[in-house]
């Protein structure tokens, strides 16, 4: 009885003698709020770095501020409320370019309605591209039989440089018709089950070529989205794709975003499933080129037979008119930030924010322009075996120094250091592969 009894007398004696805080002692003080800031670099080209920036938004009165770091200066890059949670700075020093090949950190603060600084980001450093040189190696590649034809290549992509196709149409000796040329690396294969006038893809197995019909490639087989035949009849699989047949170019983030501009002013929208006419322009106008960099901002151009002509973008809510002058004629665009836009057609033209204007005039009509975000190198071709290549610091003419059959190159793919341009002469399809060394 002893032993049960004095283990429970201790507790009662030690429960008895825990000391009580005192009446109205204060709590404990709250968690000091922060906000969160992150950048990441998403882009690097030769004149200007693309930063990402995100945060919370703890104190809605605040502002975000975007510093950029260089030979010890401090400088300002853009500063916007904190209540935009998530947003992408280009930054080309307020229009002047940075420099070619040089490193620059970044970092973000918040700015509380005092003007004090709080909540640092953390730290990111970025290095603007190097110009490349201009020392190409090139292939000429040619197809299509002398005694039968018409004998061209319209567009060219691929995944990388051993895997690229090219799209068009051309016969062989036999009098036999194939729309699309398949590279490994090594040599082209011609195939009958696909052909077009514009391509864009996004990997080896998901790809889509457009002209008198809406193809998809899934890796194994060619595939028609826009309908199929039966007894000699096209029966829609979409009315919509196939009632705004023949299209003229191809642009999309994904297989179920795709956009589709047709030879009658429009632009067709495709999500996987079914199709929309999302843009219409004057009906003799051809939709002639589609570019994006992401699914908020996307330009068309096209070019009739006389003006109005067409350059529209879209904002990821609706296509608006491009402020620029229509004189020119447009054919082809290459989008290499929001702020920066090259254009081809009757000369190569740049647009730098709202500013327009015609920087070239190479002597060729320009039938396509692509900017290779790898590397930085834009290059136009077009007419009267026209190539012009930039390298980040200048642009040079290449005209006549590739080919010299009066070669007429109406599509480009770049990738690497490796550029492919297809086009024709007046009895054969052609395709230049320059590789820089």
């Amino acid at each position: 009885m002893y032993k049960i009894i004095f283990p429970l007398f201790i507790a009662i004696l030690l429960y008895s003698c825990k000391e009580e805080p005192p009446v109205g002692s204060p709590p404990p003080p709250p968690p000091v709020l922060k906000d969160t800031i992150t950048i990441t670099i998403t882009e690097t080209m030769h004149r200007s770095i693309v930063v990402n920036i995100k945060s919370t938004t703890n104190f809605p009165n605040s502002f975000v501020e975007l510093y950029r770091i260089n030979n010890n200066a401090n400088t300002l890059v853009a500063e916007y409320p904190i209540t935009v949670t998530d947003t992408t700075i280009l930054d080309d020093n307020n229009g002047q370019n940075l420099l070619l090949n040089t490193e620059y950190t970044y970092y973000a603060v918040r700015r509380d309605s005092l003007g004090e600084k709080k909540d640092t980001s953390n730290i990111v450093t970025a290095k603007t591209l190097n110009a490349t040189n201009f020392n190409y190696t090139w292939r000429e590649f040619s197809f299509g039989s002398l005694e039968y034809g018409p004998n061209v290549l319209y567009d060219v992509w691929g995944s990388d440089e051993n895997s690229v196709w090219a799209v068009g149409g051309f016969y062989d000796d036999n009098n036999k018709n194939y729309g699309a040329l398949y590279y490994n690396g090594s040599i082209w294969t011609p195939d009958s089950t696909v052909g077009g006038v514009a391509i864009h893809g996004f990997s080896s197995s998901d790809i889509w070529v457009v002209g008198g019909g809406v193809f998809h490639f899934n890796g194994i087989e060619w595939k028609q989205i826009d309908s199929y035949s039966s007894g000699g009849q096209a029966i829609p699989l979409d009315i919509v794709l196939f009632n705004n047949l023949p299209y003229t170019s191809v642009w999309g983030t994904s297989s179920s975003n795709m956009y589709f501009g047709n030879g009658r002013g429009k632009i067709v929208h495709w999500d996987g499933s079914k199709a929309t006419v999302v843009y219409s322009h004057n009906s003799n106008v051809q939709v002639k080129d589609l570019d994006g960099i992401a699914p908020d901002f996307i330009i068309g151009v096209g070019a009739g037979f006389i003006p109005p002509l067409l350059a529209v973008y879209y904002n990821g809510i609706s296509w608006n008119q491009l402020p620029i002058d229509f004189n020119w004629s447009l054919n082809s665009v290459a989008i290499i930030s929001r702020n920066r836009i090259y254009f081809g057609g009757d000369g190569i033209f740049e647009m730098k924010g709202n500013s327009f204007s015609r920087i070239l005039s190479p002597g060729y009509y320009i039938h396509d322009i692509e900017y290779n975000r790898q590397n930085g190198v834009t290059v136009a071709s077009g007419a009267f075996d026209g190539v012009n290549i930039n390298n980040g610091l200048e642009w040079r003419n290449y005209k006549g120094q590739i080919t010299s059959d009066n070669t007429s190159y109406s599509g480009i793919f770049l990738i690497n250091n490796t550029i492919f341009c297809v086009g024709s002469t007046i009895n054969e399809a052609k395709i230049i592969i320059g590789k820089n060394n």
